[in-house]
């Protein structure tokens, strides 16, 4: 952007030319003349750039009405401008210095539409309440400049209340200045940058200043014209500045608003008041008379817009109370937990389901960290979801853990999470919790059904080869597991001598010696009738051996069914090797284990 206003001829022919002309004019060379024969010239170039701004492909309808209407301000200068042009080469002299009439009535008519298209700037008003607020606003400030416009810059016969009028009226049309450029610049759909508003704020500070010193005296009259030449040069350097803007990026011309009301109104109708006592000082007169009737308009347009701001303060604060009790009634009656924690982990906010559904109040909880309530083997699952939720503003994550109740138990809780903490008016994790102890157990009931042998309790067959499989795939690399294949001895006898209840009597106390027998990290399982089977992920043929005697000892101890004590045998098949050869693995414990079947009814036939 630097670079781009360094090689802009435009800018540097004109600040040149500016420079020269100031030099000249403190010089003495062309005097009035020279000076009114410029200003036009500023006020057309002032105009070329505002139609060049709003003619810009990219720029926004409303920044586009704003340079399109601000050029037409332009016109009003222009033609003011020539009026005094006439005059000077007509009737050279010092006092050619001052405006005449139809000049500053044409500056007037210029600076108020000017005010005016920045109070209009933007339209985008959500509602008719909006908009009379904005009239009564834009209003008092019209009614307000235009009066203190005209005191300051029409000249007056006798010249009566002097320099301390000039330069209090020109001080406050500084203020009204500035405060219409900052309310565009920081309104949330500017027409400007900063960049661009930062010249025309100057120009309008100098010619305030200048504007009140304007006089006849020939000896501070090149020092006058020289200042003057300075606001108009910043003036046309504004637009000139917005062309560059908008063309390096358009959209980073609108800036966010900062305020959702204005001091304009208020501002003006100080200037006025300030105005009055030195107005007086003259007696009655027209303008003490302008200045009453402005006065009065502008405080009744102020009074009628604070009394309707009080009248939709009032509404406002009773739809807050009524949203404030539907709010307070839902969330005492809500099942839900709503919850705040902060950037440490500790809860800042509970709502009274906590209670009800944790067994613990509000109180007791606040202050306390979230970590503390939820069950450890949860607490991994907690710390990721927290993680992601963490590096994001306004994400959202959802996750499922188990929070302590009062009583010891525990309960399961459905918690959707979302990171407002750039919110200052939250400044937490907001979380909403959902009692889902009942749907997780039903959940885990179904999933154990799915996976567990129901008469033993067990693993099945399905669950017994995806635990081989998964061995086979371990991060480990299990390169050995030993199988156990079990299968019962005579069973069919006891089924047909004391029933089938009998049998499965005799089942489910196989089934608890064979668990008792498999070590931490082994799988038993049931895979058919009275076909038993163990996994033992990482163990050779040696230990699974030992697995194998342990379960014969246990087997030793008859198991009682009606009184009557039944002796159960098993025959065992042990075979280890690489699990990912499940296949291979499992068909030679089988052939072992019908080997030992084999042996053992030869050794009881014979």
């Amino acid at each position: 952007m630097r670079h781009q206003l360094r090689r802009d001829p435009v800018l540097i022919a004109l600040a040149a030319a500016s420079v020269l002309l100031i030099a000249l004019l403190l010089a003495g060379a062309g005097g009035v003349r020279l000076f009114w024969s410029a200003l036009p010239g500023y006020d057309l170039l002032l105009w070329v750039f505002a139609r060049r701004v709003a003619a810009m492909p990219g720029v926004p309808a409303d920044a586009r009405r704003f340079w399109r209407r601000s050029g037409q301000a332009a016109v009003f200068f222009v033609v003011g401008d020539l009026s005094q042009t006439a005059v000077a080469w007509l009737h050279p002299g010092p006092a050619a210095a001052v405006p005449n009439p139809f000049q500053a009535a044409a500056i007037l008519a210029g600076t108020c539409w000017l005010i005016w298209v920045m109070l209009t700037h933007p339209t985008h008003l959500p509602s008719t309440a909006a908009k009379v607020r904005f009239w009564l606003d834009a209003g008092a400030v019209l009614v307000g400049a235009g009066v203190l416009i005209w005191l300051l810059l029409l000249p007056h016969a006798g010249g009566g209340r002097g320099a301390p009028v000039a330069l209090l009226l020109g001080t406050v049309i500084i203020a009204m200045t500035a405060f219409s450029a900052v309310k565009l610049v920081l309104s949330g759909n500017a027409p400007l940058t900063v960049l661009a508003a930062a010249p025309m704020l100057a120009a309008a500070a100098v010619q305030g200043v200048v504007s009140t010193l304007v006089t006849a005296d020939n000896a501070h009259q090149r020092l006058l014209l020289a200042a003057q030449i300075l606001p108009a040069a910043l003036l046309t350097f504004g637009p000139r500045l917005q062309e560059h803007s908008v063309r390096l990026d358009p959209v980073r011309s609108v800036r966010p608003a900062r305020r959702p009301y204005s001091l304009l109104p208020y501002t003006t109708l100080v200037g006025l008041f300030a105005a009055l006592p030195i107005v007086l000082r003259d007696g009655l007169g027209p303008d003490v008379w302008l200045l009453l009737g402005g006065l009065a308009v502008t405080t009744a347009l102020v009074v009628v817009r604070q009394l309707l701001a009080f009248r939709e303060n009032a509404v406002l604060l009773s739809e807050l109370g009524a949203q404030q009790e539907r709010f307070r009634s839902l969330l005492a009656h809500s099942t839900d937990i709503t919850s705040i924690v902060d950037a440490s982990g500790a809860l800042t906010y509970v709502t009274p389901a906590t209670e009800r559904l944790l067994g613990k109040s509000p109180a007791a909880v606040l202050g306390t960290t979230v970590v503390s309530h939820i069950h450890p083997d949860d607490l991994p699952a907690f710390t990721t979801a927290m993680d992601t939720l963490r590096a994001t503003p306004n994400a959202s994550v959802s996750y499922q853990a188990r929070y302590a109740h009062a009583d010891g138990s525990w309960r399961w809780l459905d918690v959707v999470s979302r990171n407002l903490l750039h919110l200052p008016s939250v400044g937490g994790y907001v979380s909403n919790a959902r009692d889902a102890t009942q749907a997780r157990l039903l959940q885990d009931e179904l999933r154990h059904q799915a996976t567990h042998d129901g008469l033993t309790g067990l693993a099945n067959r399905a669950l017994f080869d995806a635990r081989l499989a998964a061995a086979a795939s371990h991060p480990a690399g299990h390169t050995v597991a030993a199988v156990l294949l079990v299968d019962l001895n005579d069973f069919k006898v006891v089924n047909d001598t004391h029933g089938h209840h009998a049998g499965d009597a005799v089942l489910v106390g196989v089934a608890e010696r064979l668990a008792a027998s498999v070590p931490m990290g082994g799988t038993a399982a049931r895979i058919g009738g009275d076909e038993f089977a163990v996994l033992l992920p990482g163990l050779d043929v040696r230990a699974a051996e030992a697995v194998a005697r342990r379960f014969l000892d246990l087997l030793e101890v008859p198991v009682t069914v009606d009184g009557h004590r039944l002796l159960v045998r098993a025959s065992i098949g042990v075979a280890d090797g690489d699990p990912k050869a499940a296949e291979a693995l499992l068909q030679r414990a089988d052939a072992r284990m019908y080997a030992t079947k084999r042996e053992t009814q030869m050794s009881s036939s014979s």
